[in-house]
């Protein structure tokens, strides 16, 4: 998938204060799967995860005249999304705290339309790689898919996981770790091909 302009999004999103609905469809279209996508790895509940995404959307329009101007519409949909998620969940289960535990499910997937993971690892190879990033922490999963699957930059990450930047630093250096120590066998290139979605 290439990379979204985000010049673009930010125009679309001064658009949509604007009072642009053409510009507000064009936000839904291109980030509500985005979020769904995202959403699916935080909660196994697919009607809740969408009735959050129409939660969030509804907002926006609702509140549209007291947003400001974002750089980055991606990273700031995702943080506002992941703090409605866990409001809904918590309102569903009332035994679950507001923000994520070290324990929460958070379900990491490899890529499937990575045409070298197809040509270079077999089946037993993706298994073990599907083991490896099953055995991470949830907190260092959702960090390794928002850095290598969504592409965002450490400061965004930080502001969505709501850390700091030197702990997203930390985690990802960790999570790494423990993969390469989980495959050892692997060479690193292809490791960084498992977790990098290519263009296309």
């Amino acid at each position: 998938m290439a990379l979204r302009s985000w010049e673009g999004d930010s125009a679309t999103w001064q658009l949509f204060l604007e009072g642009n609905r053409d510009a507000f469809a064009t936000l839904y279209a291109s980030f509500a799967p985005l979020l769904y996508n995202y959403g699916c790895k935080q909660c196994a509940d697919p009607r809740l995860v969408e009735d959050c995404i129409q939660d969030v959307f509804e907002y926006l329009l609702d509140h549209r005249t007291r947003l400001s101007p974002v750089d980055n519409v991606r990273a700031y949909l995702l943080k506002a999304y992941r703090r409605a998620l866990l409001r809904k969940i918590s309102n569903v289960r009332k035994n679950i705290p507001a923000a994520l535990p070290d324990d929460a499910c958070f379900e990491a997937v490899i890529s499937p339309e990575s045409a070298l993971i197809a040509r270079q690892s077999n089946l037993h190879r993706r298994e073990k790689v599907k083991h490896a990033l099953r055995e991470l922490p949830p907190r260092m999963k959702e960090a390794l898919f928002l850095r290598f699957y969504e592409n965002l930059s450490f400061d965004d990450i930080a502001a969505i996981m709501d850390i700091d930047q030197r702990s997203v630093y930390k985690m990802i250096y960790k999570a790494f770790d423990k993969l390469r120590q989980q495959l050892a066998d692997f060479p690193l290139w292809t490791l960084l091909a498992l977790l990098v979605r290519l263009p296309g």
